[in-house]
């Protein structure tokens, strides 16, 4: 049973003006009730004007409980490319640079190195009736994407059709048109990079060291605890907030343990959804937690805490208010899961300032 106060003395003890409240509950199986004792030190004559109390609904909702993580937006890390090719270098690319398919990456004396994309490293002379291979399929594909078209079919089998190809390809790039393919003719990477940064000078050797590259793909690398590694679930949605204010979507590519600093920990690996670029630097990525579907909640300044320990509300109906026994759930962006009886969808109930 509950003990209805008037409005009046509800806003005044709210605002503190001289009003005590003692809270007593009493739950006997799942009912609740609530008994309010007002010790009033000074006359309420001599109480100034107080202002309506401010008001919310009991709303019915989904509630999702998420957190905020630091993390780093860059490409990746760096990959080394090492030179095959005998030879002098004769031209190098710029940092920054982005290559796609075919694109020429370096010179050595004076002939065209392109990249391939593929799995298969070239790690075999690739001639006339090799054994077939991953390797003759990669080169065979990157041939037809390139417009060599008279080779057929990526078949994995090095005939007379793809030697052709290769002749054409060879007097493309200015080199000796042999019809047979080295290890060192072409660079092979996982899909379109860009150059992080050139570590050779021409005129060295070529073989060897020479650059690292990273994709293009903005990645946002963020290191967890190992009680927020469950919410970094693989393809999962999360929301980024770029340098400057601005927030993207993203999607988590990976969560790996990876060592940092000498420590193992969980990190994700977040791509960003939309194209546009963006600038590198310090970003926070918010994964989403428990979710809590048709649930009844309230501002989470509704509730007022009771000297014995638990919650309750105060209900405005008609002109005057009760204060009804809670027990809560989540909490998550500023809302509160609550139940308790008689609690229904679309009460009014009194909120803090």
């Amino acid at each position: 049973m509950t003990e209805e106060a008037g409005p009046s003395a509800a806003r005044r003890r709210r605002r503190k003006r001289a009003v005590w409240i003692a809270v007593v509950l009493a739950f006997a199986g799942t009912a609740g009730a609530v008994t309010f004792t007002r010790l009033v030190s000074a006359p309420a004559s001599s109480a100034p004007p107080v202002a309506p109390p401010a008001t919310t609904q009991v709303t019915r909702t989904t509630l999702t409980d998420r957190i905020k993580v630091d993390g780093d937006l860059g490409t990746g890390t760096p990959v080394a490319v090492t030179g095959r090719r005998p030879g002098t270098l004769t031209r190098l690319p710029a940092a920054g640079e982005q290559l796609e398919r075919g694109k020429v990456l370096y010179e050595v004396n004076a002939v065209e190195v392109p990249v391939f994309f593929g799995g298969t490293p070239l790690y075999r002379e690739m001639r006339n009736g090799v054994p077939d291979g991953d390797d003759v399929k990669m080169l065979q594909e990157n041939l037809l994407a390139l417009g060599y078209s008279e080779l057929g079919a990526a078949s994995g089998k090095f005939g007379p059709r793809t030697a052709a190809a290769v002749k054409r390809w060879q007097k493309s790039l200015k080199a000796e048109q042999t019809g047979v393919v080295q290890p060192g003719d072409v660079i092979v990477v996982a899909g379109p990079v860009r150059v992080h940064a050139v570590t050779a000078q021409p005129g060295a050797p070529a073989e060897g060291p020479l650059l690292t590259v990273t994709g293009l793909d903005r990645l946002v690398s963020v290191e967890l605890t190992e009680a927020q590694r469950r919410l970094a679930r693989v393809d999962a949605k999360v929301k980024v907030y770029l340098p400057g204010g601005k927030d993207t979507p993203g999607t988590v590519r990976e969560v790996a343990v990876k060592t940092v600093e000498d420590k193992s920990k969980p990190v994700a690996t977040v791509t960003l959804d939309d194209a546009a670029p963006a600038e590198p630097g310090r970003v926070t990525v918010e994964f989403d937690g428990e979710k809590r579907e048709n649930v009844l909640a309230v501002p989470v300044q509704a509730l007022l805490a009771v000297r014995e320990g638990g919650y309750a509300v105060e209900v405005v109906e008609g002109g005057k208010s009760r204060y009804l026994a809670v027990r809560t759930g989540m909490f998550a962006g500023g809302m509160v899961e609550i139940t308790g009886d008689g609690l229904t969808e679309g009460m009014t109930v009194v909120t803090t300032s």
